[in-house]
C-alpha cells in the first residue's frame, strides 16, 4: 500500500455547524469517547436526571475545543454522511472502520502526537480549515515501541496542504504529522490491516 493524496475526495463531510449540533447531545460525549490533551484538572458535576456521570460538561468541552486539541472516537455512525463513507471504506478494504473526529481551533499549539505512526491504516478527510500534512517512510516497529513524538532526519516523502474535502491515505506504520494552518476540523477513518471481523451495522434509520 502507498500513501495517496486526493483533492476534493468528499466535500461537505462535516461542518462546524454539524459538529456543534453533535457535541450538544450531552449523553453522547462521555470520557470514553472524548479525548482531551490539556494538563488542566476539571471537577465533574453531578446533575439530576443524569444517567451517565462520566459525560463531559459543556463548559469543559467548549474550553478544550477553543484552546487545545480534542478528538472523539466511536463516531462512525454519528451522521449519515460519515456512516456512508465508513461503509464505502469498509467495502473497499474489507475491514471494520471507525471514525475519529479531530478538532483544533488553537493554531499556536503543537499536535500532542508530533511525528508518529499508527497501527491502523487511515483515510483522513479535511472538513474545515487547512492543515499541512507530512508523511515519511514506513518504520520497522517492534511490540512495545514508542510511536509518538518521534524525531526524523529525512525529508518527508509527501507534504501537502489539505483543504476542505481533500483526503490522504496513510498506511499503518508510516510516520506522519498534521499541523494546523487555520482552525481545523477533520475526520480520520482507521481500519486494522488484518482484522476482518467486528463490522458495525450500517443501515441508516429513517422514520
Amino acid at each position: 500500500m502507498n500513501v495517496n493524496f486526493i483533492k476534493k475526495y468528499f466535500p461537505d463531510l462535516l461542518s462546524w455547524k454539524e459538529l456543534s449540533d453533535l457535541i450538544n447531545i450531552r449523553p453522547l460525549f462521555n470520557y470514553k469517547r472524548v479525548h482531551l490533551y490539556s494538563q488542566k484538572e476539571y471537577e465533574l458535576q453531578k446533575y439530576n436526571w443524569c444517567i451517565d456521570e462520566t459525560c463531559v460538561p459543556s463548559s469543559i468541552l467548549k474550553d478544550e475545543i477553543d484552546n487545545n486539541i480534542v478528538y472523539f472516537t466511536d463516531m462512525s455512525k454519528c451522521t449519515e454522511k460519515i456512516n456512508y463513507l465508513s461503509a464505502v471504506i469498509e467495502n473497499e478494504y474489507e475491514a471494520p472502520v471507525d471514525a475519529h473526529i479531530y478538532v483544533s481551533k488553537n493554531v499556536d499549539i503543537d499536535h500532542p502526537f508530533g511525528i508518529h505512526y499508527d497501527h491502523s491504516h487511515n483515510v483522513i478527510v479535511q472538513c474545515e480549515g487547512q492543515t499541512t500534512f507530512e508523511v515519511w517512510e514506513k518504520v520497522n516497529h517492534k511490540e512495545g515501541d514508542i510511536n509518538i513524538n518521534l524525531s526524523v532526519d529525512e525529508d518527508p516523502i509527501m507534504k501537502v496542504v489539505m483543504d476542505p474535502g481533500d483526503a490522504i491515505f496513510v498506511p499503518a506504520y508510516y510516520l506522519h504529522r498534521a499541523t494546523s494552518i487555520t482552525p481545523r476540523l477533520s475526520v480520520s477513518f482507521p481500519y486494522p490491516p488484518h482484522n476482518k471481523t467486528g463490522f458495525q451495522e450500517r443501515d441508516w434509520i429513517k422514520l
